[in-house]
């Protein structure tokens, strides 16, 4: 019977969260060495090549700290207020009996506080300790749902090279400028891909990012605007 390679998940594990990240494969493989007793991953590679092999417990470990301890379940309770966890179109939603956190695909996208339904009265997204715990939960969903969008896409689109150039993930075109349709604005491959290729200025999509700026009179007159519509609390 063939033993599991826990050495070959061990690899997979840093190369997913430096992915991830957007941080440096060698940076992250130092962490998963230290994180079971090695001083660099040389160290670890070295004593491989003898046999040797990390174990569950070690892949556990690691996962743990690269990845975080931290985790919530989709559907849960804050104190007696029930909430669920959902993902639209890779935009986060947490939500309630008349009452929705929403966080948008975007790093840089702010969370929004947003009543659904006025007719509940006590509506728990009107008080600010229910917020304070409610946030966490909201802003780890989108943390994960941005880590998966990381994961899918080219590595250099989450890590521009050493000239500054970044990777379009959708049509693959590499340029160290970019262009947002909407606002025009100009931003740097290293922005693009910190902000996961949204607009830093106005947060439009992938979509409306080219290398090239586009001719204000072409312009089309568009409005990006968040996937639920509700009230925001006063």
């Amino acid at each position: 019977m063939t033993s599991h390679d826990y050495l070959k998940d061990l690899k997979r594990i840093a190369k997913d969260c430096a992915r991830a990240s957007g941080a440096e494969l060698h940076e992250v493989q130092k962490r998963a060495a230290q994180a079971i007793g090695f001083a660099h991953w040389h160290a670890l590679a070295s004593k491989a090549k003898l046999g040797w092999q990390p174990t569950a417990e070690d892949i556990a470990k690691v996962e743990g700290i690269l990845r975080g301890d931290e985790s919530y379940p989709d559907e849960g309770f804050i104190g007696q207020h029930p909430y669920k966890l959902d993902e639209v179109l890779r935009d986060t939603r947490m939500m309630g009996r008349g009452w929705c956190i929403f966080i948008g695909e975007a790093p840089s996208s702010k969370p929004q506080l947003l009543i659904t339904d006025r007719r509940f009265k006590n509506n728990p997204i009107q008080d600010p300790d229910f917020v304070a715990k409610a946030l966490p939960i909201a802003e780890w969903k989108a943390r994960q749902v941005r880590a998966e969008i990381a994961r899918d896409w080219p590595r250099n689109s989450t890590k521009p090279d050493a000239d500054g150039r970044a990777m379009h993930p959708l049509n693959h075109e590499r340029s160290d400028k970019w262009y947002c349709l909407h606002c025009d604005g100009e931003s740097s491959g290293a922005q693009m891909a910190q902000n996961l290729w949204h607009c830093p200025y106005c947060g439009a999509t992938p979509l409306d990012m080219f290398s090239e700026p586009f001719p204000t009179s072409e312009r089309p007159e568009t409005e990006n605007a968040p996937a639920c519509f509700f009230h925001r609390p006063k």
